[in-house]
């Protein structure tokens, strides 16, 4: 198995109340899935994971329905106080009455990293007009995203490359991270980091169960944008172990070199200052 000789990073968990973890834990098993963590629960997650080696994190939330944005946003600033390595995302539903002032209480008050917008869940195009001020505000301050914009897996009519796309055409200086490669579109969100440089992508549970991706197709794409692809667990959402995930990540970046951008360097980029310092 992988043996680290730095503290690596994971770009993708996610941590929420023991109350809303319980409930996402219940829907995936309705959906047929056989999450291994479902037993964990906030601080454990985070155990779990500093005791596999992880330096550090994104910490993502996502409100799946309007009104409950700053209720979660204001649980994850206080949960993560004193945990000085792990870089917050935060949460908006597009319907949030004071949209702009959950925004600004987030960025300024709380000092979050960004935000996460899971257009599967939240049922929302990530070009959907009424986000536009968060894209302003990301800008104005230089944070970032991390967006769930592929199709997988489960689809729906408001996600897919093309929405997201549109999104880029507008605000072409976004500094965003797609999740799990943009399965099942890879290839095109591949091919937008050509004209995009602010377009990382994660590896989020991909290859893995649900996001399958072959070991040579993940090798090409991390050869041929190797500053530009950051790890990620996906947890506690795993239906086997992130060791076995993780070791799948680390062959495929075969050097040395290139384990530690995708790692440890690429996230701290990503993050930018200054968020990107973990002394």
């Amino acid at each position: 198995m992988t043996a680290f000789s730095f503290p690596y990073l994971d770009g993708h968990v996610h941590i929420f109340p023991q109350a809303w973890q319980r409930r996402i834990y219940s829907w995936f098993a309705r959906d047929g899935w056989q999450v291994l963590y479902d037993n964990r629960f906030e601080e454990d997650i985070w155990t779990m994971l500093e005791g596999l080696g992880a330096g550090g994190a994104s910490i993502l939330v996502y409100a799946h329905k309007p009104g409950l944005a700053r209720q979660l946003n204001r649980w994850l600033f206080q949960w993560a106080q004193g945990r000085p390595r792990l870089r917050l995302y935060g949460t908006v539903h597009p319907d949030d009455e004071d949209f702009a002032g959950i925004v600004r209480e987030a960025l300024d008050e709380f000092h979050f990293a960004g935000f996460k917008i899971h257009a599967n869940v939240q049922e929302v195009r990530v070009d959907d007009c009424r986000l536009w001020p968060l894209y302003e505000m990301i800008l104005e301050r230089g944070r970032s995203l991390v967006i769930h914009a592929g199709r997988e897996p489960h689809r729906k009519d408001t996600v897919g490359v093309s929405f997201f796309v549109a999104l880029m055409s507008r605000f072409p200086g976004l500094r965003v991270q797609v999740a799990h490669l943009g399965y099942d579109e890879v290839d095109q969100f591949v091919k937008l980091m050509e004209e995009f440089p602010g377009i990382y992508l994660d590896t989020a549970a991909i290859p893995g169960t649900r996001l399958p991706l072959s070991s040579r197709k993940l090798r090409e794409i991390m050869d041929r944008f190797p500053r530009r692809i950051i790890y990620g667990s996906d947890a506690p959402i795993l239906e086997e172990a992130i060791e076995v995930h993780r070791q799948r990540i680390w062959e495929a970046a075969g050097s040395d070199i290139k384990r530690r951008q995708i790692f440890r360097e690429n996230l701290l980029d990503f993050w930018g200052p200054p968020f990107n310092s973990l002394e």
